[in-house]
Formats: C-alpha cells, structure tokens, sequence
C-alpha cells in the first residue's frame, strides 16, 4: 500500500505532467511570450541584469502582465471554468490586441460577465497598473524584482485587492503569485522560481484540491489535531463499512481543514505542482468518481465516501 509521501509525489507528478491552466488558455501571442521568457529566464537565472536587459526587449509583456492582473481580479467576482477562460482569452486578443485601453478590456470582460463586473475589473485593473508604474515604472520590474513569496503577495494583495481579505480575494491573489513564481509557468520572478524559496508558496485550498488530497490519503502521516481527527472519522465510518451497518458519509467543512491541504502541499516538495495536479485530479475524476481512470487510481486510498463542502 502507497505512502502518503508516496502518493503526494504521484499527485506532484501529475501536475508536472499538464500545464497551469491559466498559461494553457493564453492568448496565442502570449502563449509564444511565455516560451520567450521560459528561455531567457533559464539562461540567465543567475544573472538579474542581463535577465532584465533581455526581458525588456520583448514586444508587448506588460499587456501580457495586465491580462493576468485583471484575470486575477475576475476571479474574484467569478471563478472560471476552462472554456471561460478561453473565451475571455480569445476576446482579450481579439479586442486588446497589442494596445490597451479600458473600452477595450471591457468588451472582452463582457463575454465572460456582466457590465457591473466588467466595471469592477476595469477600474481595478487600472488602479493597479497606476500604482505599479509609479512605483516600480514597469509593471514587469515590479514582478522582476521580488524576492520573497510572503512580501510578493502582500503586494499583490495591496496593489491589486486592496488589501482586502476573504476566500474569494485569497484566491485572485494565489492566482497571480503561483502565475509568476514558477519555472513551468511564466518565471518572471526568478529569484523565487529558481531557488527553493517558490517550495514556500502556500496554496489557496479549493475544494477539488482538497477532495483529493482528503480522499487519496495523501495527508495521513501528518501530525496535527486536524489530521487525526479527519484519520480517526474515517477509520470509523470503514469500520462501519465492514460491520455492514449503515453508514453515513464523512462530511468536511472546506474552512476547518484548509490549513491541513495547505501543509500537505507545502510537504509534497512543490505546492504549485501539488496544488496544479490535485485540482486537475478532483475536478476531471475525483468530482465524479472516475476511479478507474484516474492517474494516481493505483496509489489513491480511495475514501470515496468523504465529502467537503
């Protein structure tokens, strides 16, 4: 029988294995932008000033940049499904192209949610992209120049929420750090991709993610009060599985035990892969129980009878 090591490594696989879906459903001329900065970033890693020096002279990135900032506010308002996500994608290309402007984003924001929202985001947007060139002067040496996960994302949750809280905002926010943070997705931050400090990212904790990591066991050799008492319901409702009594299913609250998820990703030696598998696990299979062609299927502990709401 599979570890919970074991089984966090298989889902860490997973999620190397496909791509963040975000960076998936990229506008094409961004998507091409992405490999561009993929191969400088990796030739020079280690040197921040060439790296800036080739970064600049790519056409067009802080559009780029913008398009994540305001997908990031979007999904404050509304998370996306993946054909959203393309159609808000191929809208933002199509209408955005390679000039900004506010008319612009909100006639490819309106394809995805109504003009109120579309509002909200427009005016969020711009409000970041000012505050950001003030500062910084671009909005990718804002990026460029982090060096630790915990300041970068109280500037993102500063410069582009606010600095307001909640599940919906905490999860704008995870997806504009874990966007940048990672050498698979676009490492424009790379003195966090390219060093262990990217291993400290702390993933939001959605509800597929956690449905997988609770149903595939990959939490069990936690030591925790949350983690012994998630252990100690289960053990209980398989042994009332064996007695042949009835059995009701084991219901989790998401808020009791996002912090378990989130110290279970941080463990698996890569929380955006972790996180990037589990949900594609939990939203693809796990949801509806495709056990049999799940990708960890001959790892997975499978505590179907658990549910998190």
């Amino acid at each position: 029988m599979a570890t919970a090591e074991e089984i966090r490594g298989r889902i860490v696989k997973h999620g190397a294995s496909i791509r963040d879906t975000v960076v998936e459903t990229l506008p094409h001329t961004y998507s091409m932008m992405v490999e561009q900065i993929r191969s400088i970033a990796s030739t020079y890693k280690n040197d921040l000033d060439t790296f800036i020096a080739n970064i600049s002279n790519i056409k067009n990135l802080d559009l780029l940049i913008i398009y994540i900032i305001s997908l990031s506010i979007l999904n404050k308002y509304k998370n996306l499904t993946a054909a959203e996500l393309s159609t808000f994608s191929n809208a933002y290309e199509r209408y955005v192209y390679d000039v900004f402007s506010a008319s612009k984003l909100r006639r490819a924001l309106e394809e995805v949610v109504d003009r109120e929202v579309a509002n909200e985001v427009v005016s969020g947007t711009i409000r970041a992209i000012n505050i950001i060139l003030n500062k910084y002067k671009s909005l990718n040496l804002w990026i460029i120049k982090q060096k630790k996960i915990l300041n970068f994302e109280k500037d993102i949750r500063k410069i582009i929420f606010r600095d307001e809280g909640g599940n919906r905002v905490g999860r704008g926010v995870k997806l504009f750090l874990r966007t940048f943070i990672h050498e698979t997705n676009i490492p424009l931050a790379i003195r966090i991709a390219y060093t262990q400090e990217h291993r400290k990212y702390l993933l939001h904790g959605d509800i597929y993610t956690t449905l997988v990591t609770i149903r595939s066991g990959a939490f069990e050799d936690v030591k925790s009060i949350t983690a012994e008492r998630v252990k100690a319901r289960i053990a209980k409702r398989i042994l009332c599985q064996e007695r042949g009594g009835k059995c009701n299913d084991v219901v989790l609250r998401l808020g009791s035990i996002r912090g378990l998820v989130r110290y279970v990703g941080k463990v698996s030696g890569d929380p955006v892969l972790f996180e990037r598998g589990a949900y594609d696990i939990g939203i693809k299979y796990c949801k509806e129980l495709k056990c049999d062609i799940c990708p960890i299927r001959d790892v997975c502990k499978r505590y179907t009878f658990v549910r998190v709401k």
